[in-house]
């Protein structure tokens, strides 16, 4: 009886530090749920942003000339994207609010709100396309083009069916 009541205080005392030590460490504490999403969001623009790089390059073995020449175009217009970016931040944080809730009056007057915004970003990717283009090759000219060609064929082909959602009110 006695070695019973031994062994039972003992594996009360082993459970109970146990217990003690675990409530001691310290714990990594869990990443709220918008930060989680927000690094989801960007590593999917990322990849989105190094798909259409890839759409546009399909086809070409570029040289280290080439390449270097496409890193400094890059690296040119890197600061005016970051900050059309920062400069129209509310109205993406707004837009995106209005989808959240389901708002399609909102999001249509965000939308005609924002198409300064736009034609700014399309003029600053124009001429980065533009300078990009002049540091290939005319055999790879020949080649970006055609891939131009095709992207902006799948693109206005995307936005003539999502137009088509947004004016029947099915836009999410």
């Amino acid at each position: 009886m006695q070695s019973i009541r031994t062994t039972l205080a003992a594996a009360l005392l082993t459970f109970g530090a146990a217990a003690v030590v675990s409530a001691q460490q310290s714990t990594t504490p869990q990443q709220p749920q918008a930060a989680a999403h927000q690094r989801k969001h960007a590593q999917g623009a990322r990849r989105a942003k190094g798909a259409l790089a890839h759409q546009l390059f399909k086809g070409m073995t570029l040289s280290d000339a080439e390449k270097a020449n496409v890193k400094q175009v890059q690296a040119k217009y890197a600061p005016q994207m970051k900050a059309i970016r920062e400069q129209y931040k509310p109205q993406f944080q707004a837009a995106r609010a209005a989808r959240q809730r389901g708002d399609t009056a909102a999001l249509k007057n965000l939308w005609q709100q924002s198409s300064a915004e736009r034609a700014q970003t399309a003029k600053v990717l124009e001429a980065e396309r533009a300078d990009v283009r002049n540091a290939l090759t005319p055999a790879n000219q020949v080649k970006f083009d055609a891939n131009v060609t095709k992207v902006e064929q799948r693109m206005a082909k995307r936005a003539q069916k999502v137009g088509k959602k947004f004016r029947a009110g099915t836009a999410q």
